[in-house]
């Protein structure tokens, strides 16, 4: 993983990016790898232990909670992490009252889904009604842990977030073997409501420095920033997990298990790129609050080449593995449905290596998520209109090749305009 970062030292000519971030990619690194190494995990227990039926309507479940999840946090514990960051180096007081003024907006948001599901759940999710109801919680305690991930990452804590989470494995490995052995896919669905809402608790006491006071400008801040985030976040579910409601509207429940499957694998190898993007954010945040915008630019252009070399070498390695992981471990998915997707998902996922490092570490650190948030709404709708077309026609696989493409096209445009919207700031700025 170090030969990664090293690669992006030359992004910053003035500044070691390797001495100065090294410490910090290890550590969230090391965090980043438990928690979705734990997830994985438990994903895999389910997978070794549940027919392909059940783990087929498993990853049904978990992608409407997800929707439910993208409503009761709408961007706000992406955010916070940008806001908090800015808020340690001009404003520290806010940065106590940060947790309290966003916990009560996840509440009160959650508060009114939860109602709204349980009151028209055999309407909206016809079915999984009694599937969803065991994991409601979830789509509260997520974004409150996302949220205070948030405020530790922009506090630049991530050496406590990787304690934490180490620690916090134990515990969700063992309640996944427990829940899913004795109670089959309801302990499958409920594992994850277990690990997260432990991992919560412990994020919370280990914290210090809460102030419950409301504060206005904390919540306009970081809000109207939410509301483009969300969006943004919305409109990537229209094209990645979207495709799993599609796929179970047709009951394709086998194929949603081997295409959940590839999904799971191929984010672990995204692992590494992730942590970089996250490490970047707090940087270029400030550099971007003292209108460096020509060195932002420079790092746009070296960090988009040197990730599309990475996403030509993440074919090759994603396929391999993949395939071979898959024969070794789950062979009963080894099959005709895992060779005709395998290329689509791996092609996709090699589009998202820039995406997680500039998206994360440039974009939204520099106040640019009403880009991404047209990009992906835009690109999100196109996606579902023409997967539910070519779904009837073509089958499952057209699917996956449609999400692909949509997803490449999106891409290209987003870095376009926002490389010519950091040269007009680099302008102007010279001019002034």
């Amino acid at each position: 993983m170090i030969c990664v970062i090293k690669t992006f030292n030359s992004c910053f000519p003035k500044t070691s990016f390797l001495k100065r971030n090294i410490t910090p990619f290890i550590w969230r690194f090391t965090q980043v790898l438990f928690k979705q190494g734990t997830t994985a995990v438990m994903f895999f227990i389910a997978t070794y232990l549940l027919t392909k039926e059940d783990m087929g309507m498993y990853g049904y479940v978990s992608s409407t909670l997800l929707l439910l999840t993208l409503f009761t946090d709408f961007g706000i514990s992406t955010s916070v992490s940008r806001y908090v960051a800015l808020y340690n180096s001009q404003e520290k007081e806010r940065v106590k009252k940060v947790f309290f003024n966003l916990g009560l907006v996840i509440l009160s948001v959650s508060v009114i889904v939860i109602v709204v599901v349980l009151s028209f759940r055999k309407v909206l999710f016809p079915k999984t009604p009694h599937y969803l109801v065991y994991a409601l919680p979830m789509i509260f305690i997520n974004p409150l842990t996302s949220l205070m991930d948030g405020i530790l990452r922009g506090l630049k804590k991530f050496k406590r977030l990787a304690i934490v989470t180490i620690v916090n494995s134990v515990i969700g490995i063992l309640a996944s073997y427990f829940l899913v052995t004795n109670f089959g896919i309801k302990g499958a669905i409920v594992a994850p409501l277990t690990y997260y809402t432990s991992y919560l608790l412990i994020l919370l006491f280990s914290h210090r420095g809460y102030k419950f006071k409301l504060d206005r400008k904390v919540l306009k801040d970081i809000l109207t920033y939410a509301i483009y985030f969300g969006i943004a976040a919305l409109g990537h579910y229209l094209f990645s997990k979207v495709n799993v409601l599609i796929l179970g509207k047709e009951n394709l429940f086998e194929e949603i298990a081997v295409y959940e499957l590839l999904n799971k694998i191929n984010t672990e190898f995204l692992l590494p790129f992730i942590v970089i993007g996250q490490v970047l954010a707090p940087t270029v945040v400030e550099e971007f609050a003292k209108k460096k915008f020509a060195d932002i630019q420079n790092q746009f252009k070296k960090l988009l080449f040197s990730t599309l070399v990475f996403s030509i070498i993440f074919i090759p390695f994603s396929m391999i593995i993949s395939t071979v992981a898959i024969k070794l471990l789950f062979p009963i998915y080894f099959g005709e449905i895992l060779e005709s997707i395998l290329l689509p998902v791996t092609l996709t996922f090699a589009t998202a290596v820039p995406v997680v490092v500039i998206n994360t570490g440039i974009i939204t650190s520099t106040g640019h998520g009403k880009l991404m948030a047209i990009q992906n709404i835009l690109s999100g709708i196109i996606n579902v209109i023409l997967n539910i077309v070519v779904i009837k026609r073509y089958g499952y696989i057209a699917v996956v090749w449609v999400t692909f493409g949509v997803q490449l096209l999106s891409n290209i445009v987003l870095y376009l305009v926002y490389y010519f919207k950091l040269k007009s700031l680099k302008e102007r700025s010279i001019e002034a």
